[in-house]
């Protein structure tokens, strides 16, 4: 998808252009078996990128999604990523701004469904560059149960927040 003034898209993924913000509107909130979802935003300005809902993984899929987002100022707001019990994943985020805000959350099951997560595999790799340069590398992994050992995660969900102010002033925070 590229912004100023025109959204051009490719695949099912459709998108709602409203003054800076980009609404992405996936018609298959779930990913299953082997899909592969690939996202481009580009702007020459600022942009906001939001969705409509979780994207959901299902049970025993394979999944790859590619995250590529450009642009002056840059605030990604997309919602959770829903793992369910024995899901695979494979998850590249790039960024390549100036400033901005980056919103990553990952919640392995639904635990008030009664829908519990024992086991899985996921890698998802974020990477943000200010002017061409790599300026974080964070890297969220799920291999079997390891999430549940407390000194890597030891909870059920987590949420990183990346705040680029300038190239050298950045915060990262994860809960």
């Amino acid at each position: 998808m590229r912004t100023n003034g025109i959204i051009e898209r490719e695949g099912p993924l459709n998108a709602f252009l409203v003054g800076e913000t980009i609404m992405i509107a996936n018609p298959s909130e779930a990913l299953a078996h082997n899909d592969y979802l690939e996202i481009q935003v580009e702007s020459e300005g600022n942009i906001i990128v939001e969705d409509q809902a979780f994207t959901k993984i299902s049970s025993k899929s394979n999944i790859k999604i590619k995250v590529e987002g450009r642009g002056k100022r840059i605030n990604w707001l997309l919602h959770p990523y829903l793992f369910y019990n024995d899901s695979s994943a494979e998850i590249t985020n790039k960024f390549f701004l100036n400033k901005g805000k980056i919103v990553e959350a990952y919640i392995l099951g639904r635990k008030m469904h009664k829908e519990k997560f024992s086991s899985g595999k996921i890698r998802s790799v974020t990477e943000i560059y200010v002017d061409g340069k790599l300026l974080i590398y964070d890297v969220f992994r799920v291999d079997g149960d390891s999430f549940k050992d407390k000194n890597l995660m030891g909870k059920e969900g987590l949420l990183a927040v990346y705040t680029i102010n300038k190239k050298d002033d950045f915060d990262v925070k994860r809960k």
